[in-house]
């Protein structure tokens, strides 16, 4: 602190983090909790301040200090918020308005000094008073710039319940202290602009009040740019309304008058585009994939875990990650950021009990009213605290073999690759019928994804077990909090600005399928809803954008699956229907399908050739694989009411959120165990 008071130049705290941060970068070990609303705290940045620890005044200034100084480099145009204080005014600085300051208190030591600061910086002192109601009505009426305020002051009101009233105004607040107040038992620092002792210079009265002005400089465009990003969520909220009122109005005229009609001629030209690129994609993906090549120094890696009320499944989860393999010069090469957003239930103990055993488990707590705004906001909470170049994200529920990261970093290597996904797997798929669908469907979703991969890596992200370079993810612009699937999203972004996506197929992410309808219903919604959403939002971008035509459609066909599977499911049910007319009524035909032969034929089984290569790369046995088969097929009929109900849903909602999977865990040890041994899945890298 005395170096702080002998000289205080801020200069010295923006440009001296060059070094600062390339030592963060070599820290692989972290030991931070952070708690963005713990009690009796003051958080800015990156930094957490406790009153509660034992810490001198002088030390304690300092800290908030350092924080200050942390949260406006943080602010996208550092020129702009450059303070030199030894300065000296310009013609430009005289010429614009004037900073009004006001001063509460009866400290004439400290008086003198800010009096003396003001009158060589040319501020506007517009008045002094030691009594809390004559200055409050002072301030209402004029509403000063800033403000100096000491605790000790005359009136009803001390200096911390006017503080509290002078920021309902959205004035600046710096706070006048001398030796005998007792700051770790005070609330003053919910104002967070400034903070001086009686006996400071001029010239760290000028640095206070500059960073003050600053701040609340900075604050008050952040509350401008979040209110502009909402009016462009509810407009895009709006443009989502719109098109699916007129996507579900426009299906259910075209299947009720296709049934009315006994002709569904049109369906099969309709199905017959979706299936042309499902086959299409089926003989791609039989292909060899290009091989990674690894990293002469393997990047830093952060791993990233939303967690909400996740006490069945976390502990499991996290001791699954920090007993990966991934090392640099025999030390972890990676950190696990568990972010726990808003629990109520027993992860936040298992987290603090977690870490008495992993050091390096960092977590991060965000308490009401900031938590449960979406997994987005919790990523990106995340994400500036990470020290990786490269960030990882898996659910709460995820179990992962200790080669995870030395197999599926190297896919990065290459300036164009911005992300990776690999192969997700549900380690509960004997469960019941509705686990093993699931567990059939992901393993399509990868076939897909490696036909994608063959195609110039034009795949997309999924939830659990995605990768992604940091700087990508901030050129991108985040990950948007708003976004039913943010995953889904930032896949869009990242492909429509010309970077490319691989696939990883030679590692897997295990996770908890949902075994009761319900729960998959809810599930899946949002996944469809993200869908659309995506769809609707980015539809005109990726048409204008400077892809390739082949790339365009390509993520146009993915996004918009779920309308396509509506039809061909359709379809599926009109056929059944015929099959029994002609059976069993003996009716030539319930509903003609008179399309061209090839036509028909092409849409009757396009949906087969992909889901059977992912299934025989799966090593099923022959009477399996057909169970499977005819069993998926059965199990993608919910397609049809998932459809509608997610188009209403979409027409009546009033706002995006995030409505997390619950997950239940598993007690069976020994499944658990068989899982992560891979016995009861071959998994390999098969071209």
């Amino acid at each position: 602190m005395d170096d702080y008071n002998e000289n205080l130049k801020l200069d010295s705290f923006l440009n001296k983090d060059d070094s600062n941060q390339k030592e963060v970068n070599k820290r692989q070990n972290s030991d931070n909790s952070i708690d963005f609303t713990e009690d009796k705290s003051f958080d800015e940045g990156n930094k957490t301040v406790d009153l509660d620890k034992n810490i001198s005044d002088d030390n304690l200034i300092y800290e908030i200090a350092n924080s200050e100084i942390s949260s406006l480099k943080d602010v996208d145009d550092a020129k702009e918020l450059t303070i030199n204080i030894n300065d000296e005014p310009t013609i430009e600085s005289l010429n614009e308005r004037i900073p009004k300051v006001y001063i509460v208190s009866k400290n004439k030591k400290a008086i003198r000094n800010i009096e003396k600061t003001l009158t060589n910086e040319h501020y506007d002192l517009v008045g002094i008073s030691d009594n809390s109601e004559e200055a409050l009505y002072f301030i209402e009426e004029n509403l000063p710039d800033i403000v100096f305020l000491s605790l000790d002051i005359n009136g009803k009101k001390n200096g911390e319940e006017l503080g509290k009233l002078i920021n309902k105004l959205d004035i600046p607040i710096i706070y006048i202290f001398n030796i005998e107040d007792n700051l770790t038992q005070s609330n003053f620092i919910e104002t967070n602009y400034g903070f001086i002792f009686d006996e400071y210079s001029t010239n760290e009265i000028k640095f206070v009040i500059k960073v003050a002005l600053k701040k609340h400089t900075s604050n008050v465009k952040t509350v401008i740019d979040v209110k502009s990003r909402m009016t462009k969520k509810n407009i895009e909220l709006g443009i989502e309304k719109l098109y699916s009122g007129l996507l579900l109005v426009l299906s259910i005229i075209l299947i009720i008058s296709g049934i009315i009609a006994k002709n569904v001629t049109f369906l099969q030209w309709i199905i017959f585009i979706p299936s042309v690129m499902m086959i299409f994609l089926a003989v791609i993906s039989l292909f060899k994939m290009e091989e990674p090549k690894p990293y002469d120094k393997p990047p830093f890696v952060s791993i990233i875990i939303p967690a909400h009320n996740e006490q069945y499944t976390i502990e499991d989860t996290v001791r699954s990650i920090v007993n990966m393999d991934y090392t640099y010069n025999g030390k972890p090469n990676y950190e696990l950021i568990v972010v726990n957003d808003g629990s109520d239930d027993k992860t936040g103990e298992i987290l603090s009990d977690l870490k008495k055993e992993y050091p390096h488990l960092r977590i991060i707590t965000r308490k009401p009213p900031k938590s449960g705004k979406g997994k987005g906001f919790v990523l990106n909470d995340a994400l500036a605290l990470s020290y990786g170049s490269i960030l990882g994200v898996f659910d709460a529920d995820t179990w992962v073999k200790p080669d995870f990261l030395t197999k599926l970093i190297p896919y990065l290597n290459n300036p164009k690759v911005q992300g990776v996904q690999c192969r997700v797997r549900m380690y509960n798929k004997d469960y019941n019928f509705l686990t093993n669908m699931q567990d059939v469907e992901f393993s399509g979703f990868g076939n897909i994804l490696r036909a994608k991969d063959n195609l110039k890596f034009n795949g997309f992200l999924g939830g659990n077990g995605q990768f992604v370079k940091k700087d990508a993810i901030i050129k991108a612009g985040k990950w948007d909090g708003f976004a039913v699937t943010e995953d889904l999203n930032l896949s869009v972004k990242l492909l429509i600005s010309g970077g490319e996506i691989r696939y990883c197929p030679e590692v897997s992410v295990y996770q908890e399928a949902v075994d009761n309808w319900h729960d998959f219903m809810k599930q899946r919604v949002r996944w469809a809803m993200g869908n659309f959403e995506t769809l609707f939002v980015y539809f005109s971008r990726i048409l204008t954008c400077k892809l390739p035509f082949y790339k365009k459609v390509g993520i146009i066909f993915h996004i918009s699956n779920y309308a396509f599977n509506l039809f061909i499911f359709v379809g599926f049910l009109i056929f059944i229907l015929n099959i029994i007319g002609w059976f069993v009524l003996h009716i030539p035909t319930v509903i003609r399908m008179e399309a061209p032969l090839i036509i028909g034929i092409i849409s009757a089984v396009g949906f087969f050739p992909g889901i059977s290569i992912a299934l025989i790369r799966d090593d099923k046995k022959y009477l399996k694989f057909i169970k499977d088969l005819i069993e998926y097929w059965i199990y993608c009929f919910h397609l049809i009411p998932l459809f509608f109900i997610t188009m209403w849903d979409m027409i009546t909602r009033v706002e995006r959120r995030w409505a997390k999977t619950t997950h239940k865990g598993i007690e069976n040890e020994e499944n658990k165990n068989q899982r992560l041994e891979g016995k009861n899945e071959k998994e390999g890298y098969v071209n």
